[in-house]
């Protein structure tokens, strides 16, 4: 990106290591190549040229470098090394680098010059003693260790200082001491053997020569921390420390630590031009500034900010320096550039500004790789396998996630890069996570939102910790439910539409009470073309009871009387009058495609499934069941019933939908209450019952015949459930409209000057019959009654009320049929079984009726008008037939039922 370049050692496939060595056998060590090329690599700090000013020529104190292992000691003890050894390209450097920072006073910084320069890391521990060192590098020092050891009896545990300043006398050296603490901790300090004494004496020596004589001396040593042994004896001479905190300045650490960061890294960063920086990242920082609520007074400085830590992000870098690295007790400097570097070259040509959304969960080459190597923390491998287990959750989850969630990658990577800072800084908001996402064109927020709601609603180990999301080990239960959920592949089997007929039919035959009087059937996704198979064979027509149905339709239909009349006569062979449809609200999909009822219902039943695991998943089952079940209790309005049936077109039939006034198990309780109230007419009821009884019909067969639907366009008559059918006819009874035979043993009547509400009291519990045992049960008009004493209207009331067992004058086995058939109508009076009527066991009444000549299909229609149904007997059949041909008469011969003999009459015309 605008030509930026890696340096060298950090374009191999395998990035070099970036920790500094003064000396190594091989000769590349800092201290062993050349001084103009070690300088290249090297940015003046503040603490570095500190240090190049405290070994001056002027100065009079050891130098002590302060910090954790990655800072940079060895860089830093490296560069002074050079800066004595070799002043004039130090020289040539420092004046560079005062042109290009454009501060004169680092030119001219003084430069000693003439001392031999001793460096050594002590941690590779060549050297038992700090004097075999000294004695084995300085020309003059075996003749030193040869005096000193031919001092026979007066011969000291340590060289004297006055050996020490004879040997620099001869030559003045700079000493330096690297990985000094680490070499002094590992003496041993027992009584036979106590070095780390005779290391803490001379290092005082060593200090007070430095500061007493810092013409012939200059110290300087590394350690880790100001509060060992090895500093003390250091710092009691007052030395200057160097402690990679440029003076004390927060922004001037940052500044230095950034640029050096960058001129480590690159060849040629300063060559870029601020204009062409600015330009390519106008869009993110505009955006930063937006989403994270940047004060106008702060936004030029932030932009320098930016400029200068491209093309890193500051936040990214801040992010690394002071939470991760931190958190993770890396090698800070060290570190960072190994994952900086590892960065730039997965993704820097890609990307206008790397952020945390560039660290890609599944390529370790994106700096991830290095990350994890320097952190060494299996919590945080862990952590990314998770991550990468709700990346395949959300892929699986979600069909259509490339569109969705676009960002899915880059988001989940900067999640959990943020989550793994220290404390309560873990994890991101979701205006930060946006500002990661955001490169040369803004993401549009409600986009966002949308996409971040999908990535955590399908992802388990992520966390809302206040307005914080994080990735934590542990999963989140409501996460993983949803997460699960909304994996359309755990569903194939149809589980989820099981359950959430289930819950449907819960919420609509909740109580006892319901299910007692109402058959409720949630019929599937597939209800217009194959309503029965995938229910349960108890739920089949077939397998009804005397509970009245309630069909629950999963979506509205959009022509109701049309659907639902080709339904009826496609799906329900009988008792087409009895079902009630429940219609869901306008505007609704089908219940079974509805995603989001699905999804509770899924995590309804999955939060039961594992709420043995977890007492949290017990909580969210009663959660995700109770909002399951306040929406299906919402989702219905509406119920229809069937008014006028049309067989051969089913288009043309008629429903009546009402409105409902309840919701859930009150349901069925209101649609009866609307059938009675305003549905259910009456004086219809009673003159059907009224024909009936001039028919001497069953009961049976009345109540079959009102589960269907009346014929030739006739108004249906809600039905009501046998129950309320047969109080109906007993209330008739009460009022002396109809009797009723109850299979020859007893006859039910009002009787003389009873009132209607003392007759209903009497006869109410009378009619127990049901079933099979109805059809055995006549309606006949009063009148007909059966009478001992020659007219039915002095008949006592014993025998019109009693068992016929114990009058005399009263067969054993009463007929079925009336006396008398009723033929002119309900007010003709039939003759008593004294007069001239039929006998007891003379044949049921027969009613003449007749047609004009007309279609088949006409006759059909005829035949439904007239009552006749496939059980109805009829007698004296004919079929005249005006004209026909021979095969016209031969086809019509063919299609008479077998088992039936035929009479044929007609006349032939002649040739």
């Amino acid at each position: 990106m605008l030509g930026l370049t890696l340096r060298s050692e950090f374009r191999g496939r395998r990035l070099k290591g970036t920790a500094i060595e003064l000396s190594n056998d091989s000769n590349t060590g800092a201290t062993q190549i050349a001084a103009k090329q070690f300088l290249e690599i090297t940015y003046p700090t503040h603490d570095l040229l500190k240090g190049i000013e405290a070994i001056g020529p002027d100065q009079g104190r050891p130098v002590v470098v302060i910090g954790e292992r990655g800072l940079g000691k060895s860089h830093l003890l490296a560069a002074l090394y050079h800066a004595v050894c070799d002043k004039a390209s130090t020289h040539a450097w420092l004046n560079a680098w005062a042109t290009t920072l454009g501060d004169p006073g680092i030119g001219n910084i003084a430069l000693r010059d003439g001392m031999l320069v001793i460096g050594e890391s002590l941690h590779r521990q060549r050297y038992k003693f700090l004097w075999d060192l000294l004695l084995e590098r300085h020309p003059h020092g075996t003749f030193i260790k040869g005096k000193w050891e031919g001092m026979g009896a007066a011969k000291t545990d340590i060289p004297s200082d006055e050996l020490i300043i004879e040997l620099l006398q001869h030559t003045p050296v700079m000493l330096l001491l690297d990985e000094f603490q680490t070499w002094f901790d590992g003496l041993t300090n027992t009584k036979q053997y106590p070095w780390k004494n005779w290391a803490f004496n001379f290092i005082q020596i060593l200090s007070e020569i430095a500061k007493e004589r810092p013409d012939l001396l200059v110290l300087v040593i590394s350690v880790r921390n100001g509060g060992s042994d090895a500093y003390q004896q250091v710092h009691r001479v007052n030395p200057i420390a160097i402690d990679f905190k440029a003076g004390g300045n927060a922004e001037r650490i940052q500044q230095d630590r950034r640029r050096m960061l960058l001129h480590r890294l690159f060849d040629n960063r300063l060559q870029i031009s601020a204009e062409s920086i600015a330009s390519l990242l106008a869009s993110h920082v505009s955006e930063y500034f937006r989403l994270l609520d940047i004060p106008p007074a702060e936004h030029d400085r932030k932009r320098e900010e930016f400029s200068e830590s491209w093309p890193f992000a500051p936040h990214l870098l801040r992010l690394l320096e002071e939470q991760v690295l931190i958190a993770t007790d890396a090698q800070e400097t060290r570190d960072m550039i190994r994952i900086l570097a590892n960065l730039y070259k997965s993704r820097g040509e890609s990307s206008s500004v790397l952020t945390a959304a560039d660290f890609s969960l599944d390529d370790d080459t994106s700096g991830i790789g290095a990350l994890l190597d320097s952190v060494s923390n299996e919590h945080h491998r862990t952590l990314r396998e998770k991550a990468q287990q709700n990346i395949i959750s959300v892929t699986e989850a979600v069909s259509d996630h490339v569109l969705r969630a676009p960002h899915l990658q880059e988001i989940v990577g900067a999640m959990w890069l943020r989550s793994i800072a220290v404390g309560t800084l873990a994890g991101a908001e979701p205006a930060t996570l946006q500002v990661d996402i955001t490169r040369t064109r803004p993401v549009d927020d409600n986009a966002f939102q949308v996409e971040l709601a999908t990535i955590v609603e399908n992802s388990f180990n992520i966390h809302q910790e206040g307005a914080r999301l994080v990735f934590r080990e542990d999963e989140n239960p409501r996460a993983k439910l949803m997460a699960c959920a909304r994996n359309d592949r755990l569903f194939t089997d149809g589980s989820d539409q099981i359950q959430l007929a289930r819950q449907l039919r819960y919420v609509i035959s909740g109580s006892e009470e319901v299910a007692k009087s109402f058959r409720v059937i949630a019929l599937p996704k597939s209800w217009q073309s194959d309503p029965w198979s995938s229910l349960d064979e108890s739920e089949n027509p077939e397998r009804w009871d005397e509970r009245l149905p309630i069909l629950v339709l999963p979506e509205e239909p959009e022509k109701i009387d049309r659907q639902l009349g080709h339904w009826l006569k496609t799906h329900l062979q009988k008792r087409r009058n009895t079902v009630r449809f429940l219609i869901p609200r306008a505007g609704t999909t089908n219940a079974f495609q509805d995603r989001d009822l699905l999804i509770l219902a899924r995590a309804e039943m999955k939060a039961l499934e594992w709420s043995a695991q977890n007492t949290e998943y017990k909580k969210l089952h009663k959660e995700f069941e109770t909002t399951l079940r306040d929406n299906l209790k919402k989702r219905f309005d509406r119920f229809a019933v069937l008014h006028r049936w049309n067989f051969t077109d089913p288009a043309q039939c008629i429903f009546i939908v009402e409105p409902l006034r309840k919701q859930g198990s009150l349901i069925p309780e209101s649609i009866e209450e609307t059938m009675v109230a305003d549905l259910f007419v009456p004086e219809d009821f009673e003159n059907l019952v009224l024909q009936a009884a001039a028919g001497n019909n069953s009961v049976g067969k009345l109540l079959r015949e009102l589960q269907e639907p009346r014929p030739a366009g006739q108004d249906c008559i809600p039905w009501l459930g046998e129950t309320a059918m047969k109080e109906r006819m007993l209330r008739l009874c009460s009022q002396g409209k109809i009797a009723i035979n109850l299979r020859g043993l007893e006859y039910l009547q009002t009787r003389p000057g009873e009132d209607d509400e003392t007759s209903w009291k009497r006869l109410r519990p009378k009619l127990s019959y049901t079933g099979r045992q109805l059809d055995e049960v006549y309606l006949m008009l009063p009148s007909a009654v059966p009478s001992t004493s020659g007219s039915s209207q002095t008949q006592s009331a014993s025998s019109l009320d009693g068992t016929l067992f114990g009058d005399e004058t009263q067969t054993q086995n009463p007929p079925n049929t009336l006396n008398d058939p009723v033929v002119g109508g309900i007010g003709q009076q039939p003759s008593t079984i004294f007069g001239t009527g039929t006998s007891a066991g003379a044949a049921r009444p027969r009613i003449p009726l007749s047609n004009p000549p007309t279609s088949s299909l006409n006759l059909i229609g005829k035949l439904e008008s007239w009552g006749i149904g496939p059980a109805t007997k009829v007698a004296e059949v004919a079929i005249k037939i005006s004209a026909a041909t021979g095969a016209q008469l031969k086809e019509l011969l063919k299609k008479l039922p077998d088992g039936m003999t035929f009479e044929l009459q007609l006349e032939k015309e002649e040739n």
